[in-house]
């Protein structure tokens, strides 16, 4: 069967335009290689300045941490004084506002008495106009027994400022007490900025501490990590980028990360970066360690990377 020229030029034409993409979209695994860092070191600082008085000599020889592990305490005497002054404060104020409930509870009585007595007396002053009108008493008599009416209704009003006074103090001195117990919790943050608690367990770095050197607020007194959360960081040349599905360098992608004797560690690509180095061209490549194996890799360790397919 002949068939025209150009159908079969054209059928050519297709064929070496189609063979590129279809290479394309084949996956192709690369090596890489990398070094094992840990992605969640914390540093520890010193919340005060101050002098140690003493350190986790396990935590020293070890390198290990265990969380709320006393790593390094500082010289507490002067910080625990004016924690004990701030408490005594405390209980001087509580004594003051238990003084001022009393004080409201004899100003309430004395109004109520002299209430009573004014009663008293404007019943007697009514009696006595009433005989004033019938001609038994004289007007001295009545004019008597009106002022100490009015007497009584002064008394009386004075008294009611008193009991406002008492109350008034009473809330002072509550306020002043809600001072004082935040003052003692200031005092006792202080204090125990005095001290450096592991934040969970981990990994130090730099720890070396030494009894009775004195040291300023915020300096480093260590670093640590959680052993299981550590990434391997490498480089991609960009242009193996360019079709990275087809080299298995995608976020989520599982991957092989074989250490020098052979053993390998599963891993998933966490990061792919946006930016390419300007020189090199290279870009930065983050995967997270499987927490299993985590823990057995060294810090700084050079390992090698294997891409996996999108399938596996």
């Amino acid at each position: 069967m002949n068939f025209p020229k150009a159908s079969i030029k054209l059928g050519l034409t297709f064929a070496v335009l189609a063979f590129p993409a279809l290479a394309q979209g084949t996956f192709q695994p690369i090596q890489l290689a990398g070094t094992v860092l840990a992605y969640n070191t914390t540093g520890l600082s010193y919340g005060a300045r101050g002098c140690i008085k003493g350190f986790s000599q396990t935590a020293a020889k070890t390198g290990f941490a265990a969380e709320g592990e006393v790593l390094v305490e500082l010289d507490d005497r002067a910080a625990a004084l004016v924690v004990k002054t701030a408490r005594a404060r405390v209980s001087d104020l509580e004594a003051a506002v238990a003084e001022r409930d009393f004080a409201i509870t004899a100003a309430t009585a004395d109004v109520a008495r002299i209430k009573e007595e004014m009663d008293f007396v404007g019943r007697e002053f009514d009696r006595t106009q009433v005989l004033f009108k019938r001609g038994l008493v004289n007007e001295t008599t009545l004019e008597t027994i009106e002022r100490r009416k009015l007497d009584a209704t002064f008394t009386v009003e004075r008294s009611e400022e008193t009991l406002k006074r008492a109350q008034s103090a009473k809330v002072r001195a509550i306020i002043a007490l809600e001072i004082g117990k935040l003052d003692v919790q200031a005092r006792e943050l202080d204090l125990e900025d005095l001290i450096i608690r592991s934040p969970f367990s981990g990994v130090l770095l730099n720890f070396k501490p030494n009894i009775g050197e004195c040291v300023s607020q915020g300096e480093l007194a260590a670093q640590i990590y959680a052993s299981d959360e550590k990434s391997v960081e490498t480089f991609v040349v960009m242009d193996r980028l360019l079709d990275a599905e087809s080299v298995g360098v995608i976020v989520g992608n599982h991957v092989n990360v074989i250490r020098s004797n052979g053993s390998a560690c599963p891993g998933v690509f966490s990061l792919v970066g946006t930016e390419a180095n300007l020189e090199t061209q290279n870009v930065k490549i983050t995967i997270d360690l499987d927490a299993t194996c985590a823990p057995k890799m060294f810090l700084n360790e050079a390992v090698e990377i294997e891409t996996l397919s999108k399938d596996r």
